[in-house]
């Protein structure tokens, strides 16, 4: 079988993470790596693709010259053009890392082009492959689809990571660069919101020059269902940490999850619960680009297509709006 001629747009952190994957794969051939700063893309071609591959600071130039089956969208958020657009135009399939935009015109324009052009697109959003919450996911699903529940996360970090990350008009903030994993988790399991009232401040970095994000939140909301889902997060806490949990209960079943890939299942519908551990070691990273291979080879949907992304970014730039506006905000 032929090797997908894949290339990078973006060769900042989170790309370390599919380039390992994709380097191990033997259906994958790295063929480009594109970055503004061309030093980053020539370290990624050194450690990943045995310096073969070529280099690039233009990702419309790299299309043109590279016959390229696959691109793997990197970018910060702010950075998102017309990366999306040129590929659906060459047929280039693609994963693009979250959020896939800062607005939901560009996300829907996104979404339309994807449609129009029929490119397999996966959307980075790699702890729904986890193997906890497949298995919740399933139980949800079998006994009842997914709604009627109480869902609590959390993600606790302390970094003062990029100069971009830091600037509200370049990242969205933390809620939105960040914590939207946790957010598109809980539209996962419990459907679509309706409602969502955010409060966020900036407690911890006020002497941080152009820190204009916030740094600690909390967010209140209530799904189509029903069922309400409870949010708090903190760029406040330990240090090189990044922590995140969440607990989902629903009829006959409490979820304590440690992460995507390990939880606790206790079994409430008895007199006496009785308990599941699920522990995996599941690399979802890989888990993402295997289901993205298998939708282009077989002509199928991806696991978390296109329009997941879109609407994900729908509610984290809702809770962004509420924040601001101080008041609740209707969705749907």
């Amino acid at each position: 079988m032929k090797p997908l001629r894949t290339a990078i747009i973006g060769c900042g952190g989170i790309a370390h993470r599919h380039a390992e994957c994709l380097a191990r794969l033997e259906d994958v051939q790295l063929v480009g790596f594109c970055d503004i700063v061309a030093e980053r893309a020539i370290a990624y071609n050194q450690r990943y693709a045995g310096d073969r591959a070529q280099i690039y600071e233009d990702y419309e130039r790299m299309y043109k010259a590279l016959d390229l089956d696959l691109v793997y969208i990197c970018l910060p958020p702010f950075a998102h053009g017309r990366e999306v657009e040129l590929a659906c135009q060459r047929g280039i399939h693609f994963l693009i890392e979250k959020p896939i935009a800062l607005t939901i015109e560009l996300a829907e324009s996104m979404a339309k082009w994807v449609e129009e052009s029929g490119v397999k697109a996966q959307v980075g959003f790699m702890f729904r492959h986890g193997e906890a919450v497949q298995r919740l996911r399933a139980h949800l699903q079998d006994v009842e689809g997914t709604g009627r529940g109480f869902l609590t996360a959390r993600y606790f970090c302390n970094s003062l990571h990029a100069g971009w990350w830091r600037d509200r008009s370049k990242s969205g903030g933390q809620l939105v660069e960040q914590i939207i994993h946790l957010f598109d988790l809980a539209r996962f399991l419990l459907g679509e919101p309706a409602r969502i009232y955010s409060m966020q401040n900036n407690l911890f970095h006020r002497d941080v020059e152009d820190y204009t994000v916030e740094d600690a939140s909390g967010t209140v909301v209530r799904f189509q269902s029903g069922s309400i889902g409870v949010f708090a997060a903190t760029n406040g806490a330990i240090p090189n940490r990044w922590d995140y949990d969440l607990r989902v209960i629903v009829p006959g079943l409490t979820a304590d999850f440690e992460n995507a890939n390990r939880a606790v299942f206790h079994h409430t519908a008895g007199a006496w619960p009785s308990t599941t551990s699920i522990e995996s070691e599941k690399d979802v990273f890989l888990a993402e680009t295997l289901d993205l291979l298998a939708a282009i080879r077989e002509d199928r949907p991806t696991a978390v297509p296109i329009q997941e992304g879109v609407r994900s970014l729908r509610f984290v730039l809702a809770a962004a709006e509420s924040a601001n506006r101080e008041t609740p905000v209707e969705l749907y």
